[in-house]
C-alpha cells in the first residue's frame, strides 16, 4: 500500500494529536535508521504505523489481536494491548508483510530481551519524536539517541522502569527482561 493511501486510512481512524505523533515518529524513525546504519524504509513505514490501532476502544483491540500470544495483564491495558493489536492491524488492513516491521511495531511499547536494532528505533522513535509531550530526562535522551542505540535503550528503559513504579504498577515482564538484559550487559553498564 502507498504512503499517501495510508496517510488517508490513518488520518480517519485516530485523532488529530495522534496523527501528528505519528508523522513525528516516522521522521525521527528514519533519521535514527539513517544515524545507525538501519533500514530507512522499514523504519519510516513501521514508524508510521506503529499506533494505528492506538485510538481503538480495548474490545477492537482485543478482537483485532485474536490469536495472537497476549497475557492477561496486556489483555486489560489499551496502553499496551495497542502495539499487539497494531501489528494485526497492519498485516491485515495496510497489507504489510514485512516480519521485522510488524515486530517493530508488536514491541514499541513493552520492548523485550533481544530486540532488533529496528526495534530499537521504534521503541525510541515513540519516546523522542519533536512533538512528544515533555518528561524528565526527554532532552538527556534525545541526546543518548543521537550517540549510542544501546546506551538510549538502556537510558529508556529505565525511564519505563520509573514511570511505572511512580504510578504503583507491575512492570510488564518483557519490558523487566530487555531491562535485565541492559543492567547485566556490557553495553548496558556504560549507559547509567
Amino acid at each position: 500500500m502507498k504512503r499517501e493511501k495510508m496517510l488517508y486510512k490513518l488520518k480517519k481512524s485516530l485523532d488529530a494529536q495522534r496523527f501528528a505523533h505519528t508523522l513525528g515518529v516516522e521522521k525521527t524513525a528514519r533519521e535514527m535508521a539513517r544515524r545507525f546504519g538501519g533500514d530507512e524504509e522499514r523504519a519510516a513505514l513501521a514508524g508510521l504505523l506503529h499506533d494505528c490501532a492506538k485510538c481503538m476502544t480495548l474490545a477492537q483491540m482485543q478482537k483485532a489481536a485474536k490469536g495472537e500470544a497476549v497475557d492477561p495483564v496486556m489483555m486489560e491495558s489499551k496502553a499496551l494491548m495497542h502495539a499487539v493489536a497494531g501489528c494485526c492491524v497492519a498485516r491485515e488492513m495496510y497489507n504489510v508483510k514485512d516480519k521485522k516491521v510488524l515486530s517493530a511495531i508488536r514491541w514499541h511499547t513493552t520492548g523485550r530481551a533481544g530486540m532488533s536494532k529496528l526495534e530499537k528505533i521504534i521503541y525510541l522513535a515513540d519516546m523522542i519524536e519533536p512533538g512528544r509531550k515533555s518528561f524528565a530526562g526527554l532532552e538527556m535522551l534525545r541526546a543518548a539517541c543521537r550517540e549510542d542505540l544501546d546506551v538510549a535503550m538502556h537510558m529508556a528503559l529505565r525511564m519505563s522502569y520509573e514511570h511505572v513504579m511512580q504510578q504503583g504498577k507491575p512492570l510488564h515482564p518483557d519490558t523487566l527482561a530487555a531491562l535485565e538484559e541492559y543492567e547485566h550487559s556490557p553495553q548496558g553498564t556504560q549507559a547509567l
